[in-house]
């Protein structure tokens, strides 16, 4: 004979008591909590209104449940491996409004950028022959990008500092000084492992026109990862002389994607003054 969980039998399959969390059994993220790429999410659920199997000839009551539970994006794929299990157990009369609660984590990908996201959750009831499923929001901050479906280069920005979180509002620098620049490549192809292959050049134009900085090498990317990182950043930093002539310079960046056999030149201008 079966019974549903508490014996109450308008009982539902449902995931219950269930939410994102920024820690281990820390209460669950407001609406305006924002994760960051590389932090960890936690997330504690319990399942409610499954079957229980019982014997007759004893009082041990049997549950056989699954659930599958994901990170995922807003077209529902995957950030990070889903976390899949069972829970089959026996149960005395006394257990009949016990829960199986579980907790589960996660570690956001890097190259996320900022946005809405969910973690879904999909739980089975052997017993019960029943299903059911659930989205819970969060939000991750950071870099913010327009997916593009060319390759493309989004938040260039002239920084003071390497580290700088803002950026210049001009960008002006003395002779000796180190031009620092941030950028985030967008739009690249990737392989089916999810692999990009990224490189970019430099070359700085003198206010004359004529080169006044080259580098056709400045940096070879590539990685693959569970999740199609959704950008890749890159940095520049260039270090001009105390005798460096005073004007306007235009930095010339060139990015090629070797996956998609894509190239994108984008020029930005900055001063020594």
């Amino acid at each position: 004979m079966f019974l549903k969980a508490g014996f109450a039998a308008e009982n539902k399959l449902a995931v219950v008591d269930a939410g994102v969390q920024a820690s281990e059994d820390a209460p669950f993220v407001t609406a305006d909590y924002h994760f960051l790429p590389g932090d960890y999410l936690y997330f504690t659920f319990e399942i409610a209104g499954f079957a229980v199997k019982s014997d007759e000839r004893d009082e041990v009551h049997r549950i056989s449940l699954s659930y599958e539970i994901a990170p995922q994006d807003a077209n529902g794929i995957a950030l990070a491996p889903e976390a899949a299990s069972k829970i089959q157990t026996d149960l005395s009369p006394e257990d009949k409004n016990w829960l199986p609660k579980r907790r589960v984590s996660f570690l956001i990908p890097s190259f996320v950028a900022a946005g809405e996201y969910r973690v879904h959750v999909a739980v089975k009831d052997v017993f019960g022959n029943a299903e059911a499923s659930a989205d819970f929001p969060f939000r991750v901050g950071g870099i913010r990008i327009q997916p593009s479906p060319a390759l493309t280069v989004e938040n260039f920005q002239f920084l003071r500092g390497e580290n700088d979180r803002e950026p210049l509002k001009v960008a002006a620098y003395s002779p000796g000084d180190t031009v620092h620049a941030r950028f985030d490549m967008v739009g690249y192809k990737l392989k089916p492992d999810h692999s990009y292959q990224l490189s970019y050049g430099l070359t700085v134009l003198r206010p004359s026109g004529k080169p006044f900085f080259q580098d056709p090498k400045a940096a070879e990317l590539q990685s693959d990862s569970f999740y199609p990182a959704q950008f890749v950043p890159g940095i520049i930093d260039l270090t001009t002389t105390p005798d460096t002539p005073r004007g306007e310079y235009v930095l010339v960046l060139t990015v090629r994607d070797l996956v998609g056999n894509q190239t994108y030149e984008i020029r930005q201008a900055f001063s020594v003054e």
